[in-house]
C-alpha cells in the first residue's frame, strides 16, 4: 500500500507522544528513593557517584537540569521528565521495530489490511511495554534504566534497518551507540548476540545449526571484548603505560596514559589506512567499529575530570588510571563466583597472591598491597549457593530444606538455582508483567508477600493457599494488579505464530530474551535476601516479550480469519488484544504507578537533616539513608551545614580525604590522622588480639596505638610483617562537663547529668579504617560539633555507643549523659524529650504522605517508623508530666500520617497509639482506633484460617501477633470501662485462639 512509510512513521511518533504524556501524569515532582537522589545530586553538578559511574546519563542530566531556569526546587522535576522522553522514545522505537519484523511476513507490496495489520501489530505490543510494571518504574524516576532501554530499543531497530539496506553504516552507527551506552549502563551489550545472529542469517546463503552455533559463540565473545577488554583491560594497559612513564622514566602522572591513548588511536589508524591500501573490507568494517565503541566509551573521561576537581560527591575519588580501572571494575562490591567456587559453609584453607595494586603517592605510584585469592575447602561447579553473609546459611537451609550443618550437594545447587534465582528472582518478575502481581511488599519466598498473582483463583491457589476472600493486606494493596495471564497468553500466541512463519526472527527475537533475561540470572548469580526486588535488572527480556505480544495480534487475526471476513477478523483481533493487554494493564497498573504529587523522599530528607543541630555530623549507611539527604543537601541547599557520612564509604581513604575539607556550610571535620595513616592498603583490617587488659581504655590513648608506625606498637604477622592491632575491646571517653555546657551540648542545669566518662565495648572480632575514622572524630571532636547516628541502619553501626545515644527526630544524638543501670529500655525508646518535641511540633513536615497518589513501601515504612517515634515521644511527655504535649504530638500524628493499615506488623503502632490516648482520657479517640485494628484484624485472620495447616504454621508470627493486639485491645478497653467493645474483642480472640490451636496446635 502506498503512503505506508509515512503511515507508519506517524504512527511511531503518536505513540512516542501517548507514552510520554502516560509517563509525565505519572511522573514523580521530585527525588524518590534508591540511586534516584544521588544520579540528581551528580547530575546537577557533574559529580562522581557510585561505582561503575555514568556519565553520559549525568551529562544529560545535566542538560535537564538547566530547563530548572535557576530554581533549585525544580531540577529533580526535569531530571525525572528526561526519563519520561527517554522512555516514551524506547516505546516509539519498539513500535518501529515489530513493524519491521512483522512487515517481512508479507510482500514489499502490502494490502491495505496487511498494512493495518503490522501497525496493529506494533502498536499493542509497543503498548504492552508502556503499561508494563517494571518499565513504568523506571520511567517516572531519575534512574539510568530508562536511558539504558532507550539505547537497547535503538541498537536492535538499527539492525533491522542494517538487514533491509545492507549498508554498513547502520553498523558503525550501532557501535557508537553500543560505547555511548557503556556511559549509562551495560544492558544493551546483550543485544550483541541477536545483532551478530541477523547479520549471519543475511550474509550466508546456506544456514545451518553449526553455523548458527558458530555465530552465537562468537557473539559472546564479541560481548565479552567490549565488556572486558575495551572496558577494563584498555584503562589497565593505559594504567600500565602510566606506571611505566611515572616510575621508571619520571614523567608526571597522566603521561602514560596520554602516551597509549595516542598509540591506540596510531595503531587503529593505521589499521584502517592498511585495510584500505590492501581492500580488507572486514577488517576496515571491524576497526572502524572498534574506534565508534571507544569514542562512545571516552564519556568516561568526564569521571576522570571530574574526579580531580574533587567535588562533594567524589566516591572512590577515580583521578587516576589505576583507581579508574578499579572504579569500572566494581570491585567495592566484591567478588561472585561463575563457574567454580566456594559453597555457603566452605571454610578458608589458604590463598595465593595474584597481582601487586597500585595507590598515586605524592611523586610517583605506590604498592599498595597485593591481591589474593582465597581457596577454600568446599567447591564445586557452577556454585548458586555460595553466600556467607550473616543469616545466608539460615536461608539457604530453610529454602532447600536442609538440616542445619549439612552441605549442599550438586542436586542442591541446581534446585536452589532453578527454583530460587530463575523461580524466583526472574520468573516472578516476569509474571508480575504479564501474569498478575499480589501487592508491592517485597517478598522474600513468604506466601503473603511480592508473589505473583492471575486473579484465576484455582490457580493461585494451588502456590498461596486459598483464594477465596483475600484480606485487606492483600486485595486493597494499590499493587494488588490482576491481569488473569491474559498479556502472557497473547504472547504466547505470538511466539508460535512468528516461529511458523518465520523461525530466524524467532531465534533473534528469542536470543534478545535470553541474554536480557536468563543470561543475566548466570552472569549476576545473585544471593538471597536482597535490600530491594531486582526486576529492573531484566527488564530488556520483557522488552523482547512485548515484539511477542504484538505478534499476537496476527495470531488472533489468523485464527479469526477462518470464521468472518479478513476485515473483521482484523479489527476483532486488534481489539481483543488492545483490551487484554495494554488496557487491562494499564487500568490495573496505573494507581501504583502513579507518583504525581509524591515528595515523601524530599520531605523525608528535609525532615532528617532538621532533626539534627546546627553544624551537625550525621552518620548514615547504605542507598535510602544517604543518598535523599545528599539531594537535599547538594540540589536544594537544604541544611547544608550538616556533614552526612555514609559509613558505607568511609573505609575508603579518599572518602576520608573529603571529610577533611570544608563543603558547602560545613566546615572540614577534625580528623587528625594523616593521609598515610589510612590510604589504600593500610589498616584495611585491624584485628582483636587479647592482650588480658581488664580495665577500659581511654580513646585518645588506644586511638594514638592504632595509628603508630612503631613496631613496639603493632604484632608480627605469620608472614613476617608488622601490623597494628586492637589490644582491647573495652573502650571509654573521659568527659569534661563544662565542655558540654559551653557547646551547648546540655543545658547548664542539667550538668550534674552527665557523665564522668562514656564506656562501652566493641562488640566485632576486627575493626577497619572507618572505626578510626569515627574514633578520631570522637576524641577531637571535643562536642564541638552535635554527633548524630541514623535510626535504621545495622547495629554495628552505633560501633557500641547505644547506651548514649537519644532520638530527636529521625535521628539519634550521641549525649554522654549518666545511664541508670536499671533502664532496660532500648535506644528506640529513649528520647532527649524536649528537644525532639520541638523538632517534630515546629520543624518537620509531613504533608507529602497526604498529596501523594500512591505510597510506596519506602514511603509506608517511613510512615510506620515516624509513627513508631511519635508515639515513644508521646510516651516520655506523658512520663516526664507533660499530658498536653503529649496529645499536641498525637494529633498532628493523627492528622498528618496515613491511617490506613497495610499490614498485621503496622498494628503495633495502632496499638500503641491506642493506649497513649487510653491514657490522655481520650476515649472516643482510643475507642474508633481499637474498633477500625480489630475490623482489620479480623479479616486478616480469617484469611489465615481459611488456609491449609501447613500453610497456617508459616503464617505463625502473624497469628501471634494477631492475638496479642488483640488480647492487650481487650484489656485496655475492659480498663477504660468500653465493656461492649472489650466483649467483642474478647469473643474474637478465643474465637481465633480456638480456631488456631485446632487447627496448627
Amino acid at each position: 500500500m502506498k503512503n505506508y512509510c509515512r503511515i507508519n512513521n506517524l504512527v511511531g511518533f503518536l505513540l512516542f507522544g501517548i507514552a510520554s504524556f502516560v509517563y509525565w501524569l505519572t511522573m514523580e515532582p521530585t527525588v524518590s528513593f534508591w540511586d534516584c537522589g544521588e544520579f540528581i545530586a551528580a547530575s546537577a553538578k557533574i559529580q562522581v557517584g557510585h561505582q561503575p559511574g555514568a556519565p553520559l546519563f549525568l551529562m544529560i542530566g545535566k542538560l535537564f537540569s538547566l530547563l530548572a531556569m535557576g530554581n533549585t526546587a525544580k531540577i529533580a522535576y526535569w531530571v525525572n521528565f528526561s526519563s519520561v522522553l527517554f522512555s516514551g522514545a524506547t516505546i516509539m522505537f519498539l513500535y518501529w521495530t515489530i513493524t519491521a519484523m512483522a512487515s517481512k511476513l508479507y510482500s514489499k507490496e502490502k494490502t491495505k489490511l496487511e498494512m493495518l495489520g503490522v501497525i496493529a501489530a506494533g502498536a499493542v505490543g509497543a503498548l504492552a511495554y508502556t503499561f508494563s510494571d517494571t518499565f513504568w518504574f523506571s520511567a517516572v524516576e531519575s534512574e539510568v534504566y530508562a536511558l539504558s532501554t532507550l539505547f537497547t530499543a535503538i541498537v536492535f531497530w538499527a539492525i533491522l534497518k542494517w538487514e533491509k539496506s545492507m549498508d554498513n553504516r547502520w553498523l558503525v552507527f550501532i557501535s557508537f551507540l553500543v560505547g555511548l551506552s557503556i556511559g549509562a549502563h551495560l544492558l544493551s551489550l546483550l543485544t550483541i548476540p541477536a545483532i551478530v545472529l541477523v547479520y549471519y542469517f543475511k550474509t550466508t546463503k546456506k544456514i545451518s545449526w553449526f553455523g548458527t552455533l558458530k555465530a552465537f559463540a562468537i557473539a559472546c565473545l564479541i560481548v565479552g571484548f567490549v565488556q572486558i577488554v575495551i572496558v577494563q583491560y584498555l584503562v589497565l594497559i593505559a594504567a600500565k603505560f602510566d606506571l611505566f612513564f611515572v616510575n621508571t622514566l619520571g614523567f608526571n602522572f597522566g603521561y602514560g596514559a596520554i602516551a597509549f591513548i595516542l598509540l591506540l588511536i596510531g595503531s587503529i589508524s593505521y589499521g584502517i589506512y592498511y585495510s584500505i591500501q590492501h581492500r580488507k573490507p572486514n577488517l576496515n568494517l571491524s576497526l572502524i567499529c572498534l574506534a565508534f565503541i571507544i569514542f562512545g566509551f571516552s564519556s568516561y573521561f568526564v569521571i576522570l575530570i571530574r574526579a580531580k576537581a574533587k567535588p562533594s560527591i567524589n566516591l572512590s575519588n577515580p583521578d587516576n588510571p589505576f583507581s579508574l580501572y578499579s572504579y569500572l571494575g566494581r570491585t567495592n562490591y566484591g567478588e561472585t563466583p561463575l563457574l567454580y567456587g566456594k559453597t555457603f559453609d566452605a571454610k578458608q584453607t589458604d590463598f595465593k597472591e595474584t597481582g601487586t595494586q597500585y595507590r598515586k603517592g605524592s611523586a610517583k605510584y605506590e604498592e599498595s598491597g597485593k591481591s589474593f585469592k582465597v581457596e577454600y575447602d568446599k567447591n564445586m561447579l557452577f556454585p548458586r549457593m555460595y553466600s556467607g553473609k550473616p543469616n545466608h546459611e539460615n536461608f539457604y537451609q530453610q529454602w532447600m530444606g536442609m538440616e542445619k550443618g549439612q552441605s549442599p550437594t550438586m542436586a542442591d545447587n541446581l534446585s536452589f538455582f532453578s527454583s530460587y534465582q530463575v523461580g524466583f528472582m526472574y520468573l516472578r518478575y516476569f509474571f508480575w508483567n504479564f501474569v498478575g502481581r499480589q501487592n508491592d511488599i517485597q517478598g522474600h519466598g513468604n506466601l503473603e508477600d511480592g508473589n505473583w498473582l492471575s486473579g484465576i483463583k484455582p490457580l493461585d491457589a494451588i502456590r498461596l493457599g486459598s483464594q477465596a476472600k483475600l484480606p485487606p493486606s492483600i486485595q486493597e494493596n494499590k499493587g494488588h494488579n490482576l491481569l488473569f495471564g491474559l498479556p502472557f497468553l497473547l504472547g504466547m500466541a505470538g511466539l508460535i505464530f512468528l516461529y511458523r512463519k518465520d523461525k530466524q526472527a524467532t531465534l533473534v527475537i528469542g536470543t534478545l530474551f535470553f541474554f536480557t533475561g536468563l543470561a543475566i540470572i548466570l552472569y549476576l548469580n545473585q544471593d538471597p535476601l536482597q535490600p530491594r526486588e531486582r526486576d529492573y535488572a531484566y527488564v530488556g527480556s520483557f522488552y523482547a516479550f512485548c515484539i511477542f505480544i504484538g505478534f499476537g495480534i496476527l495470531a488472533i487475526k489468523e485464527l479469526l480469519s477462518r470464521f468472518m471476513p479478513q476485515k473483521m477478523s482484523l479489527m476483532a483481533a486488534a481489539l481483543t488484544g488492545l483490551l487484554i493487554a495494554p488496557t487491562l494493564m494499564a487500568t490495573q497498573g496505573w494507581d501504583d504507578h502513579d507518583r504525581s504529587g509524591k515528595t515523601t523522599a524530599r520531605d523525608w530528607a528535609a525532615n532528617y537533616l532538621n532533626s539534627c543541630a546546627p553544624n551537625a555530623i550525621l552518620f548514615t549507611n547504605a542507598d535510602n539513608d544517604t543518598y535523599p539527604l545528599w539531594y537535599a543537601q547538594e540540589v536544594e541547599g537544604i541544611r547544608t551545614d550538616v556533614r552526612v557520612i555514609c559509613i558505607q564509604f568511609l573505609s575508603d581513604g579518599d572518602f576520608i580525604n573529603q571529610l577533611k575539607r570544608a563543603q558547602n556550610k560545613s566546615a572540614a571535620l577534625p580528623i587528625t590522622m594523616a593521609p598515610e595513616k589510612y590510604q589504600q592498603g593500610v589498616r584495611d583490617y585491624i584485628p582483636y588480639v587479647d592482650y588480658g587488659i581488664t580495665d577500659s581504655v581511654e580513646l585518645k590513648e588506644l586511638l594514638t596505638v592504632l595509628t603508630s608506625d612503631n613496631k613496639e606498637d603493632k604484632l608480627q604477622m605469620s608472614d613476617g610483617s608488622f601490623e597494628n592491632i586492637l589490644p582491647t575491646k573495652q573502650l571509654k571517653m573521659s568527659i569534661d562537663a563544662d565542655q558540654l555546657v559551653k557547646t551547648n551540648t546540655i543545658k547548664a542545669a542539667d550538668k550534674d547529668k552527665a557523665a564522668a566518662r562514656m564506656e562501652w565495648k566493641v562488640d566485632k572480632s576486627f575493626i577497619g579504617k572507618a572505626d578510626l575514622a569515627m574514633y578520631d572524630i570522637l576524641v577531637h571532636n571535643n562536642w564541638e560539633r552535635p554527633i548524630y547516628f541514623a535510626t535504621s541502619v545495622s547495629p554495628d553501626t552505633y560501633i557500641g555507643l547505644e547506651k548514649y545515644l537519644y532520638l530527636e527526630g529521625y535521628a539519634y544524638r550521641l549525649l554522654p549523659l549518666k545511664t541508670d543501670p536499671k533502664d532496660e529500655r532500648d535506644k528506640s525508646q529513649v528520647t532527649n524529650t524536649t528537644v525532639m518535641y520541638d523538632n517534630v511540633m515546629n520543624k518537620m513536615n509531613f504533608s507529602g504522605f497526604k498529596t501523594a497518589k500512591y505510597l510506596d513501601i519506602e514511603s509506608r515504612s517511613i510512615a510506620e517508623t515516624t509513627w513508631t517515634f511519635h508515639n515513644t515521644l508521646a510516651t516520655n511527655l506523658i512520663l516526664a508530666g507533660k499530658p498536653e504535649r503529649a496529645m499536641a504530638v498525637m494529633k498532628k500524628t493523627t492528622k498528618e500520617l496515613p491511617l490506613k493499615t497495610y499490614s498485621i506488623q503496622d498494628t503495633i503502632n495502632r496499638f500503641n497509639s491506642i493506649r497513649i490516648f487510653y491514657e490522655l482520657k481520650d476515649v472516643q479517640q482510643a475507642s474508633l482506633m481499637a474498633k477500625q485494628t480489630l475490623s482489620f484484624l479480623d479479616l486478616e485472620l480469617q484469611y489465615i484460617a481459611s488456609l491449609e495447616p501447613e500453610q497456617q504454621r508459616r503464617r505463625l508470627r502473624d497469628i501471634q501477633l494477631g492475638l496479642s493486639i488483640i488480647n492487650g485491645l481487650e484489656e485496655m478497653s475492659r480498663d477504660h470501662q468500653q465493656l461492649e467493645l472489650s466483649k467483642e474483642l474478647k469473643t474474637k480472640y478465643h474465637h481465633y485462639e480456638s480456631l488456631f490451636t485446632s487447627s496448627i496446635g
